[in-house]
């Protein structure tokens, strides 16, 4: 009898001891199951114990809600889930004058291009690089730039030349050649903007087709051409001379800024080799005879005549016929043929500033 009450007593306590094992077993089970889970939502941070193992059960029991577009980034390691949400934002997009608006999450503007379908060309400019990372409020700008030459075409004016004979009288008028027109093209390139044009970059001209002057022969038999200044214009012939300035407005000519203009009539003169003009210089082409109390000595000019430029030019000299006003300016020439061509002519003569 008391062999079976101690074995009775023996098998309750070894019930007891097995008991306790499992439970204290089931209690490390359980706290083992545990995990520690840090959940990053922006600049919200939470730290949390759970025994769920899946992402959306784990937010859904922080009553963390997820859009379609936000990206979940998920790491692990034997101590700690960590889960961060990464909210999408907008990003706007201008291709080509479209406006198109795209939420990202993350990526760069490679990636964001990519989700629009959007393909960059040769012709096209955009406002940053394509590895720029992705942030709130980003505006990207693509233009497409093109450049376009438009080519025109312009009609070139004639001009008319004078042949001078003393084989004609004075007055006698004969058209050998008649004039063409000629043709230049303009190359102008511009640059387009999104098919719009934007700015005038350059042009370019060339010469088709040159024009062909109109030649007209004129007599000159009854002028009497010297080789001095004194002779060039007989002194006992009238010329009507304009000594006072027609406008006192002043303009350019030729791109030279001019403060009056005299006409009157020309003659031509020419002179050996190292005469001296009544300045002190030698006489050269481009230095002109004049009534010094009209034209001052040293004034800066330019003379034309009616198919004829005999350019830029100063007053260095001056001569019986400028002094006696049968004529307004005389001008050297380097060779006697030459005066005898030009003969006596109207001319206009702009003081330069």
């Amino acid at each position: 009898m008391k062999k079976l009450l101690k074995n009775k007593k023996i098998k309750a306590v070894t019930s007891v001891t097995l008991s306790l094992i499992l439970v204290f077993s089931c209690a490390v089970i359980t706290a083992d199951a545990t995990k520690n889970v840090k959940l990053v939502d922006g600049e919200k941070e939470l730290t949390i114990k759970t025994y769920e193992s899946s992402t959306s059960k784990i937010l859904s029991r922080a009553q963390v809600e997820i859009a379609p577009q936000d990206k979940i980034v998920r790491k692990e390691n034997s101590n700690l889930i960590y889960i961060e949400v990464l909210r999408a934002f907008p990003v706007s997009i201008s291709y080509h004058n479209m406006e198109y608006v795209e939420f990202m999450a993350s990526g760069t503007v490679s990636d964001v291009l990519k989700k629009a379908n959007i393909e960059l060309t040769d012709d096209d400019v955009i406002n940053v690089s394509a590895d720029t990372p992705l942030k709130e409020d980003m505006k990207i700008v693509i233009d497409e730039v093109k450049y376009i030459t438009d080519t025109d075409t312009k009609a070139l004016s004639f001009k008319t030349q004078y042949k001078y004979s003393d084989e004609f009288d004075e007055g006698y008028t004969k058209t050998i050649q008649n004039g063409k027109l000629g043709v230049k093209e303009i190359a102008t390139t511009y640059k387009y903007v999104n098919g719009k044009r934007s700015v005038k970059c350059s042009a370019f001209e060339s010469i088709v087709k040159k024009p062909q002057n109109k030649v007209v022969l004129k007599g000159t038999k009854k002028e009497n051409v010297s080789k001095r200044h004194e002779g060039a214009v007989p002194e006992n012939e009238e010329v009507a001379l304009v000594s006072k300035p027609i406008t006192s407005t002043a303009g350019t000519i030729d791109g030279l800024s001019y403060s009056k203009v005299l006409k009157g009539s020309a003659t031509a003169y020419t002179a050996e080799s190292g005469a001296v003009t009544s300045t002190g210089v030698e006489a050269y082409v481009g230095g002109v005879a004049v009534n010094p109390d009209i034209i001052p000595y040293g004034s800066k000019l330019y003379i034309v005549a009616d198919g004829y430029t005999y350019g830029y030019a100063t007053a260095v000299d001056t001569g019986g016929a400028l002094m006696s006003g049968t004529a307004l300016v005389d001008l050297y020439m380097s060779s006697y043929d030459e005066c005898i061509n030009f003969g006596r002519r109207d001319v206009t003569v702009y003081i330069l500033d």
